[in-house]
């Protein structure tokens, strides 16, 4: 046995009050707020801070290893921590993703500035 839909396919049926005020704006603010700029520079600062522990990361993931060879020579290793590695891949990304949002966080702040100046 089938029940009928609580509304048609091609979407819920609105009543006219509500038809009505469809197109009056519900009180938001809007994506163009100036204090997005501050938000784009905490984001910039955390964004070099990453950028500084990504770098460190990796220094700590490379070790330098010397042993003696042969007939007095040195033999130098080099080796690699995935752990350190992956740390400073990791945050080096997620600064590159930070530095993307800031950059639309500036934008959208520099163009609701010349809104508000009547360009």
């Amino acid at each position: 046995m089938t029940t009928p839909e609580p509304w048609p396919a091609d979407g819920p049926r609105l009543s006219d009050d509500t038809a009505e005020h469809a197109d009056e704006p519900t009180g938001s603010a809007g994506l163009n707020q100036p204090w997005r700029a501050a938000v784009a520079g905490i984001e910039l600062v955390v964004a070099v801070g990453l950028l500084v522990a990504a770098w460190w990361s990796w220094r700590q993931g490379t070790v330098t290893i010397y042993l003696p060879g042969p007939q007095g020579a040195v033999d130098v290793v080099t080796r690699s921590i995935g752990s350190w590695l992956a740390a400073a891949v990791g945050a080096a990304t997620l600064a590159g993703l930070l530095l993307l949002d800031a950059i639309r966080q500036l934008v959208l702040a520099l163009r609701a500035r010349r809104a508000s100046n009547g360009v």
